[in-house]
């Protein structure tokens, strides 16, 4: 009986502590994306060709990439919390991606890329394999996501659908920003892969970087939403 009285109790515990998680986690997202697009307004930097990272080297608001990276990363954990408390399960694989993505953006943080002479070529290289693991880290939190939510009941099916479109979009738009950036760094000969190299290096890599930063903060939201409407859902009622 007493075990019973725990899991009854446990189980009504859970509505608050999501809702704890959520708030930490949505408090930590908006400041992150509210410091980005306070960054853009006062930098002088151009949005459409200049990369995110060259922000961390703006005349005006110096640190404010540096402070949103963090409170992005900050959020990305404080997510896990939030679908940990609803009770959906969230695999080995989950938990690794959503801590190499919180590691990858404190490094990033913390690591400038190499846009002047006084920056070490190291830390240049580190924040761009850095950058890279946060960027492939969030999509794949989804994917495991999706997979547990394979079996899932009515009250959870509309938000899979819409969480299954929103990651593949965030995947093409990452793909696509990665081959605008190899193209700029890539020199192929050959006719039919050089015109192509001609073609990605032709579109707005800062701006294509800037669509893939949004489709991760609306990821995250949707997988906010997933354990809120879990969590819902298995309230006692």
């Amino acid at each position: 009986m007493g075990q019973l009285g725990t899991k009854a109790a446990s189980t009504e515990d859970a509505p608050a502590r999501v809702r704890a998680w959520t708030f930490a986690a949505t408090a930590s997202l908006g400041w992150a994306l509210f410091t980005l697009v306070v960054l853009h307004i006062v930098s002088s930097f151009n949005p459409i060709t200049d990369p995110i990272s060259r922000y961390a080297f703006t005349d005006k608001g110096q640190g404010m990439l540096e402070a949103s990276l963090l409170s992005f990363a900050v959020g990305i954990v404080a997510m896990r919390g939030a679908l940990l408390a609803s009770g959906l399960g969230v695999s080995r694989t989950a938990t690794i991606l959503v801590f190499a993505a919180a590691v990858g953006l404190v490094a990033a943080a913390m690591f400038p890329a190499t846009f002047t002479s006084e920056i070490d070529p190291r830390s240049g290289v580190i924040h761009q394999y850095a950058s890279l693991i946060a960027f492939l880290s969030i999509p794949g939190i989804a994917l495991c996501l999706l997979d547990q939510l394979r079996d899932t009941d009515n009250a959870l099916r509309d938000t899979r659908r819409t969480l299954a479109r929103l990651v593949w979009i965030a995947i093409a738009l990452l793909a696509l920003f990665g081959a605008t950036y190899l193209a700029d760094k890539v020199t192929i000969g050959v006719p039919p892969l050089s015109t192509l190299l001609l073609l990605f290096d032709s579109l707005p890599e800062g701006l294509l970087q800037r669509f893939v930063f949004v489709a991760d903060f609306v990821l995250l939201a949707t997988l906010l939403s997933c354990a809120n409407r879990a969590v819902l859902s298995r309230a006692p009622r």
